[in-house]
């Protein structure tokens, strides 16, 4: 019993270290060389504080990632809102960056108001669109998703993408399964939506050839449009599951 215990643990962290692993190597554009010419700005994607305000454990690993990928010059910016209480992320965040870690005052920026890692990204751009090398600081396969999200909003900056330090092999290894389990479920639900349009639309185009008239996918119930990245796609840490403050 302990045997197949230990067996599905340690299967379990090694399929998550391997997807960490490889979501550490994708990026959306061919990434520029070299990585270290000109400026650099990290934009640090922001999680939930504990209900003391304290930095929670996931605000930290994603601090210490950020502090390891900075290089002379760098631009750090911490990125979140109040999202689950009245403690703003990226100021918990940056207070831990630059008191616990050494990250100097003058290389720090915060933007406290967004509420989804899409909003992370596309409130960021007016800070870090000058940089010539811009980083995704989070845990891998929550970074890999802020990288297709700057692609989506901005494929001219998602163009001087380069790798931050996020990945060390076992490094919170209790919050990379997590992570991984949520990302996948994301995934899931994304791709079953996409069939379901297809779906739709093949219907709608089956209908009006054999009527000859012309028909259109109604709005969803109430008329209201979900932003790009809004739903799963968008992943936003409200504390739903362990790293959801992605």
């Amino acid at each position: 019993m302990w045997r197949t215990a230990a067996m599905v643990v340690a299967a379990t962290v090694g399929g998550s270290e391997w997807l960490h692993w490889r979501a550490s190597r994708w990026f959306p554009c061919p990434i520029p060389s070299p990585v270290d010419q000109g400026t650099k700005a990290l934009v640090v994607l922001g999680y939930p504080a504990k209900a003391d305000g304290s930095p929670h454990p996931v605000q930290r690993w994603r601090c210490r990632i950020a502090a390891r990928s900075m290089a002379p010059g760098a631009l750090m910016v911490f990125t979140g809102g109040s999202v689950r209480d009245s403690w703003i992320e990226s100021e918990v965040m940056a207070s831990y960056a630059r008191e616990s870690l050494g990250v100097p005052a003058d290389a720090i920026r915060t933007e406290t108001h967004a509420e989804s890692t899409w909003q992370n990204i596309e409130f960021t751009i007016p800070l870090i669109e000058h940089a010539d090398r811009i980083a995704i600081v989070s845990g891998p396969m929550h970074a890999a998703r802020g990288r297709r999200y700057l692609y989506r909003q901005r494929p001219d900056l998602a163009a001087r993408l380069v790798p931050a330090a996020d990945y060390k092999l076992f490094e919170a290894w209790w919050l990379k399964v997590p992570t991984a389990v949520h990302e996948l479920a994301a995934i899931a639900r994304r791709r079953a939506g996409r069939l379901l349009v297809r779906a739709m639309r093949s219907s709608v185009f089956s209908k009006t050839t054999t009527t000859g008239g012309t028909a259109e996918i109604p709005e969803a119930r109430g008329g209201r449009r979900r932003s790009p990245g809004s739903g799963d796609d968008q992943y936003r840490d409200r504390g739903d599951h362990p790293d959801a403050r992605g």
